[in-house]
């Protein structure tokens, strides 16, 4: 099982390497060819993922859903997910492109660390509730992510038409109709989930308030919850008004996708994010 488990992750990880080199040959020659390989990789690398996923499990007996090499693995897997469904459409598949390698890098990084987290036991979740709660989260995470990607692409064909660059790269990538429909519906999905998933997880918290401590509703993992949700609340209904869209939608999702990241790592790195959970101060 173990032999399994480690050849399922690595050989995950270099399917999205190849994933991602499909990528950068149909943004360099819109070879469509490759476009439909980088997408097969994708799936494989997926697939392998998954894999991994139920090897962990099977070997510890808890559902791998905490460690570091556990959360990126869900992120990648869930994103990829999301980016099958979001690519159904011919008019936007060369959104692969703008999906696949950052998702690569999230692997690569995952492999960099894979040697202290890949053997280590997940910490046990106690009950089917919060087994749900860690779901959505990464489920949510996973259409920011990918919200956040193509907000991306919208601000780089928006730039490439104000300076009247109509052709090459251009050609290749969605129109900005279509990347705006993209990005309000990725934040449309990803929102409501949030907000599920966060008034399960503070419902199990309370309950489960014994087991957590009595300061947990102090850790920085809570107290940026709602700060989230503010955020893409925000996004949600200006879309849905007309006060938010097009560029200025663009803008705001990846600014703030990418401040809520460097908080996040941030936190992680001085090895406070979880400070005050689980009933300990570090």
């Amino acid at each position: 099982m173990w032999l399994i488990m480690d050849v399922a992750f690595y050989a995950g990880i270099l399917f999205y390497v190849g994933a991602a080199l499909m990528a950068l040959r149909h943004l360099r020659s819109a070879n469509g060819e490759a476009l439909d390989l980088g997408l097969r990789l994708s799936t494989a690398g997926a697939a392998c993922l998954a894999v991994t996923f139920v090897c962990r499990w099977a070997v510890f007996h808890r559902p791998p859903m905490t460690t570091m090499t556990d959360s990126l693995n869900l992120l990648i897997l869930f994103a990829t997910l999301v980016m099958l469904w979001v690519l159904r459409k011919a008019a936007v598949r060369a959104l692969m492109c703008f999906y696949v390698p950052p998702l690569t890098l999230l692997c690569l990084i995952n492999a960099g660390v894979a040697h202290r987290y890949l053997h280590q036991a997940p910490r046990p979740l106690p009950s089917a509730p919060l087994m749900v709660h860690v779901g959505l989260v990464f489920l949510s995470y996973a259409m920011f992510f990918l919200a956040s990607m193509t907000s991306g692409a919208y601000i780089f064909q928006t730039r490439h038409l104000k300076r009247h660059h109509t052709s090459g790269l251009f050609h290749r990538l969605p129109s900005l109709e279509e990347l705006d429909r993209t990005l309000s519906g990725l934040v449309s999905l990803g929102y409501p989930f949030f907000v599920v998933t966060l008034i399960l997880g503070m419902l199990w918290a309370w309950f489960e308030r014994d087991l957590l401590g009595t300061h947990w509703w102090l850790a920085p993992k809570v107290l940026s919850s709602p700060l989230m949700v503010a955020f893409y609340a925000l996004a949600f209904h200006a879309r849905r008004s007309g006060r938010l869209r097009g560029p200025k939608l663009a803008y705001f999702v990846f600014i703030g996708f990418s401040s809520l990241l460097l908080m996040y790592v941030a936190l992680t790195l001085m090895n406070l994010r979880a400070y005050n959970f689980w009933g300990t101060p570090t």
